[in-house]
């Protein structure tokens, strides 16, 4: 199997990803001859993986104090 297009292996270097990425990403395992089923199925791990990816990265963030839990509290509300 070749490897993905650079744009699909330079998502996660991103701080999440968008449709697009996961538009170049359906592209890509659709030429690689998967089904619609398996692309959903895949799209849904990835989908998993990215948003525990950015939990952690957050809760890491929080934990080392390099992001404040009283000013993402306040930005979330609004204030």
């Amino acid at each position: 199997m070749s490897a993905p297009p650079s744009s699909v292996l330079g998502w996660r270097l991103t701080m999440g990803s968008s449709e697009e990425d996961y538009q170049v990403l359906v592209e890509w395992l659709t030429e690689k001859g998967h089904s619609e089923e398996e692309i959903q199925t895949i799209l849904a791990r990835v989908r998993e993986y990215d948003e525990k990816t950015q939990h952690d990265s957050v809760m890491d963030s929080i934990g080392a104090g390099r992001m404040s839990l009283d000013a993402l509290v306040k930005d979330a509300l609004g204030q």
